[in-house]
């Protein structure tokens, strides 16, 4: 069954069998929005010409095509400027294993940009546009990377003015439960002809860059009154920034077609969303006190991948396989399988779902975050259909689950390298690439000794849990971020 889902900015994405492609940047004409406007710039008369207005985008999906409808009414009262635009493009995808490419080629296009008596128009067979995308989903992250150019035809005073924008544009970003960063670039070139005198043409370039970014912070509170039944609680906040800045190379031209100066400047502009705040739960827990990775744990049970209720941890007790599950499954936003719900006929010839493993049944108290961590190959079983989920989990491998997610350990040297620990003899020949690179990401401490197949404990569980949380806060944005957009 289609459905489709429209709405202002914001986009709902029924997915069946196509991979999310996660892109937060609306459209590819260079714009940023938050959930009531939408923001671009254009370059057609010599100047840059910021709008602002509404984005309307409707997606329809099928098993392995998409399509999708963008509708822009945006304007300038200061400078009389307003645009309207429609535009309609076509998906293809191709899945092969964790990766999925994307095939995007224009369906109709029309838009209409006027700026006192001046009226630039464009049809769909002035418009040539393709791009093309690709997604790598390590279970828990997406890391995403697109391409596209176009060439795009304005016609003024019923075609005896032309104006020719040629761009190149590319994207690229990333996904994950904690920060999130998308940044696009695109070139144009723009050149104008009269096709009737053959005076007055002119070229201007521009480039424009947009970033999304997405981060999630945690933060301590502790309450003024000395009498209330708690000290503090953690509070997230999440917050959605969308920056635009943009170069520009213009000609200034009179009226009788001749070029005075060259216009040359850069601009920027940018649109936040409402920030969203989300107070955790208190955890009863009473034996971590005066630890020095008390506000560690804290924070990871009272995102309930530690014991919430319960008073007694047992920190330094070991981590098992099912509890680990369940610590992912609360940290890292991992959705839990849902039992479709079903009617007293239809649940007669329904055929029930099994359990994954044979000794993680529905009873078990880990059973769905052992089932929601295994459908997303996030930890796989130890054979012969079974998880062990009670057996106690080693350093060595919670560290080359936690590095999977990232897909990094296909960073580490090829042969012949060191961990830089005393004992790195002693590290299992699967985990070495992830434990090298869990050291150079700061996600394990810079200790002499990793004591790799020593059992990791609850109280070592939520302070590399926090490590991982930060890296993906900190790290991992800052090279996406900072390092793309300054290059």
């Amino acid at each position: 069954m289609k459905r489709i889902t429209s709405y202002i900015i914001a986009i709902l994405i029924l997915m069946q069998s196509i991979t999310s492609f996660a892109v937060d940047i609306p459209g590819y004409e260079g714009g940023i929005n938050n959930e009531n406007s939408y923001k671009e710039v254009v370059f057609l008369t010599g100047e840059p010409i910021e709008l602002e207005g509404t984005l309307k985008i409707s997606i329809k999906d099928k098993t392995d095509e998409r399509t999708e409808q963008y509708t822009y009414k945006l304007d300038n009262k200061k400078v009389g400027a307003s645009l309207s635009r429609t535009v309609k493009l076509i998906t293809t995808f191709e899945t092969n294993g964790k990766q999925t490419t994307s095939k995007k080629t224009l369906d109709s296009y029309k838009e209409t940009f006027q700026i006192g008596k001046k009226k630039y128009e464009v049809k769909t067979e002035d418009y040539q546009w393709n791009q093309g995308q690709v997604v790598q989903d390590t279970g828990l992250l997406q890391f995403y990377a697109g391409d596209w150019s176009a060439r795009k035809t304005y016609r003024l005073d019923k075609g005896r003015e032309e104006i020719t924008v040629q761009t190149i544009g590319n994207l690229v970003g990333y996904d994950s439960p904690w920060s999130a960063t998308e940044t696009q670039t695109l070139q144009y070139i723009m050149n104008y002809e009269n096709k009737v005198t053959g005076q007055g043409a002119w070229e201007g370039t521009a480039v424009v860059e947009t970033s999304y970014n997405k981060t999630k912070d945690y933060n301590y509170v502790e309450n003024v009154p000395n009498q209330i039944s708690f000290k503090g609680g953690y509070i997230l906040t999440e917050k959605h920034e969308n920056t635009l800045k943009y170069d520009y190379d213009l000609p200034v031209i009179t009226e009788e077609g001749k070029m005075l100066w060259r216009n040359i400047g850069n601009g920027s502009t940018q649109i936040d969303t409402n920030p969203i705040i989300t107070r955790l739960n208190i955890p009863a827990l009473r034996d971590i006190r005066g630890l020095a990775s008390e506000k560690d744990i804290l924070l990871i049970a009272s995102m309930e991948g530690l014991p919430l209720n319960t008073t007694t941890l047992g920190p330094s007790t070991p981590m098992s396989r099912g509890d680990f599950a369940k610590a992912l499954v609360g940290t890292m936003d991992i959705e839990l399988p849902v039992e479709e719900e079903t009617s007293r006929r239809s649940s007669r010839n329904k055929v029930e779902k099994l359990p994954i493993y044979i000794d993680v049944p529905k009873t078990h108290r880990n059973f769905k975050y052992v089932e929601a961590v295994s459908e997303r190959n996030i930890m796989q079983g130890v054979g012969k259909d079974k998880f062990a989920p009670d057996r106690a989990l080693t350093r060595a491998e919670a560290i080359t689950i936690l590095i999977r997610l990232l897909g990094m350990q296909n960073q580490a040297p090829i042969k012949n390298y060191t961990t830089g620990f005393q004992d790195d003899s002693s590290i299992p020949t699967w985990a070495k690439d992830h434990v090298y690179m869990a050291k150079q990401l700061d996600i394990i401490d810079n200790d002499q000794y990793f004591y790799p197949n020593r059992n990791i404990t609850k109280e070592e569980t939520a302070v590399i849990l926090v490590n991982f949380i930060n890296y993906l806060q900190t790290r991992l944005m800052y090279d996406f971020r900072e390092n793309i957009l300054n290059n």
